[in-house]
């Protein structure tokens, strides 16, 4: 677990994360926690799904951030997609029965005026969809429903 000062828009925030090599990033701001992944951006770099961040280094002094009792991400459904953020789904990419690939875009949540694809991390058969367009969605909210196939 390491603690990072990442500067976004002039503004300071210690952000705590457990493993930078696990997909998608656990990042916890202020309490709050986020799910950052990491696209290749083509041969130029790398983008990340953090709004404008201009500096991320280690932190000089850890600050305490409470940790949520379960870790997001990790599904209480087998192959359930989860919200990363809380937002409001702007679109959806499949539908029950549809055949996904591991990258492949499931939805679009709006979250802090940004558009955030969410994508596959595995291949399989869309068995459920449980929101529609213009609903709002909690972080760790399930979405979709994705069985191996």
């Amino acid at each position: 677990m390491a603690n990072y000062r990442v500067i976004v828009d002039g503004h300071e925030y210690v952000v705590e994360i457990a493993d930078l090599r696990r997909r998608p990033i656990v990042a916890t701001v202020d309490g709050e926690v986020f799910e950052v992944i990491v696209e290749p951006q083509g041969a130029a770099g790398v983008s990340l799904a953090v709004p404008a961040a201009t500096a991320i280094r280690p932190s000089a002094a850890p600050v305490e951030v409470p940790r949520p009792a379960s870790m997001p991400g990790e599904p209480a459904v087998s192959g359930a997609i989860t919200a990363p953020l809380p937002g409001t789904i702007v679109a959806l990419s499949v539908s029950s029965g549809d055949r996904i690939d591991v990258g492949q875009e499931l939805c679009v949540l709006e979250a802090m005026k940004m558009n955030n694809p969410i994508r596959s991390l595995r291949s399989g058969v869309v068995t459920e969809v449980s929101v529609s367009v213009g609903q709002q969605v909690q972080h760790g909210q399930t979405l979709m429903l994705i069985a191996e196939g």
